[in-house]
């Protein structure tokens, strides 16, 4: 389970020291992702950015042969499948329960574990998970992300707001500044947890004084801010070339708010913390699968398995060889389809994702997003699910769905980190159930909201 003391450390400092911290954080992801093998991927990824379809296919087929290759030698889970072909259709569906209940067996054995870097996430169904990268997996992953935002008119440098989870101070303190400054990226950093309508307007005077060259992070963060101002008719004094959303869904209506108040495009991003996909819209607004990065086909409701189509995600890592997860359930469901694009780019099309579903939780006037809050279940050790119902404005209930290893002070920890989300003032109860049932789609839920629809 993560320490407590560095944030109450950081929370505990005055204002400046916090932005030193942040620096000095920022220095140090700036040197795991943007250094080593991050440029020569990003070089690659450009020269192989509008190959033929037939060309890209045999980049896949080249890594995936890797990849099994890899599994079936140097995996444990893989190994003791008894698997003999370099043939993906000879794997068998792997759920994300399967992994969380066995890391240790999904991590490659050419790799001492101890150099290896943990990953921790709670999904969008809080089903706490620990995933394994290397320095250069990592490195090549923020690779795609450069490509991205390239396509976006940005290189990292410029200036960028983010509206992410970063416990910047405590919930409670409506005092501003509600943001600290990452001097080695010239990245703002934006509380998601003090956004309530009087608070708004310091965060709009903050980024026309800053003039980010993108604004990026959370969905119902950025519209938030997007409704504030078209609300008031509030001037905007710069334009950014996007808005980069990821972790949450969002409605056709949010998209516009945001597009008609920041005057730009939205370019949405769709990935996950085990390093399987990543997807991301293009100009024209459809999203790329990118065919370096994963292998993505769909399982459909009769149970076959198709390269196109609508169902479940299924999805095969074509980058992290220090843990490959092949054909792993992400539990997202979408359509898959090979079209053309006026981008120019030849690769699947990602269209109708049923994914992370997006909510919020209240309290008083402040509304925080399910990416936000998902942060609290992440490092939660001995739970096998968790879910947070709002059913009226002034408390929240946590379900819980203990494993045999549950130690009690997993409890405590959720709850603080909770309370160092919402505040003091929401009332947090905690309830242990046997399960928690799946929405009518399939999908479970980490955050419902039966008091507030946004």
């Amino acid at each position: 389970m993560k320490s407590y003391s560095p944030e109450q450390i950081y929370l505990k400092s005055p204002t400046w020291v916090q932005n030193v911290l942040v620096s000095i954080y920022g220095y140090l992801e700036h040197q795991r992702r943007y250094t080593g093998e991050h440029e020569a991927l990003k070089l690659q990824l450009k020269n192989n950015e509008y190959k033929r379809t037939e060309e890209l296919e045999l980049i896949k087929k080249r890594k995936l042969d890797q990849i099994i290759s890899t599994a079936i030698n140097k995996v444990p889970y893989y190994q003791k499948l008894n698997i003999q072909k370099l043939e993906l259709s000879e794997f068998p569906l792997l759920d994300r329960q399967t992994v969380a209940d066995n890391t240790e067996d999904f991590v490659n054995r050419s790799y001492k574990e101890s150099e290896l870097i943990a990953l921790y996430t709670g999904g969008s169904t809080g089903n706490p998970l620990k995933v394994y990268v290397s320095k250069a997996i990592r490195q090549r992953s923020y690779a795609f992300w450069s490509a991205f935002y390239a396509r976006m008119g940005f290189e990292i440098g410029d200036k960028k707001a983010s509206f992410v989870g970063r416990k910047l101070q405590r919930p409670d303190d409506d005092t501003p500044p509600f943001w600290r400054y990452n001097l080695k990226d010239r990245q703002l950093l934006f509380s998601s947890y003090h956004m309530s309508e009087q608070n708004l307007p310091h965060y709009l005077e903050k980024l026309n004084k800053f003039k980010p060259r993108v604004i990026e992070g959370y969905p119902l963060s950025i519209y938030r801010l997007a409704e504030y101002i078209l609300r008031n008719n509030s001037k905007l004094e710069f334009k950014p070339t996007g808005i980069s959303t990821s972790s949450e869904n969002f409605t056709n209506a949010q998209r516009c708010t945001m597009e008609t108040a920041f005057q730009c495009k939205v370019f949405d991003q769709y990935g996950s913390a085990e390093s399987v996909v990543f997807a991301s819209e293009c100009v024209h607004g459809k999203m790329h699968i990118e065919p370096e990065y994963g292998i993505v086909e769909i399982l459909t409701s009769e149970g076959s398995i198709h390269s196109e189509g609508t169902g479940e995600l299924v999805v095969t890592t074509l980058l992290n060889d220090a843990m490959p997860l092949i054909r792993y359930r992400i539990g997202d469901l979408g359509q898959l389809a090979y079209e053309d694009c006026d981008c120019g780019r030849n690769t699947a099309i990602l269209k109708n994702l049923d994914g992370k579903v997006g909510a919020v939780i209240v309290n008083g006037d402040k509304r925080v997003p399910t990416a936000a809050i998902a942060i609290a279940f992440e490092y939660l050790e001995g739970i096998k699910n968790a879910q947070i119902i709002q059913n009226q404005p002034s408390s929240a209930i946590v379900k819980l769905v203990k494993k045999s290893d549950f130690n009690p002070e997993t409890e405590d920890y959720m709850l603080w980190q909770l309370r160092g989300m919402l505040g003091e003032g929401l009332e947090i109860s905690v309830e242990y159930v046997n399960e928690i049932p799946p929405e009518k789609n399939g999908k479970y839920r980490m955050v419902v909201q039966n008091h507030f629809i946004y």
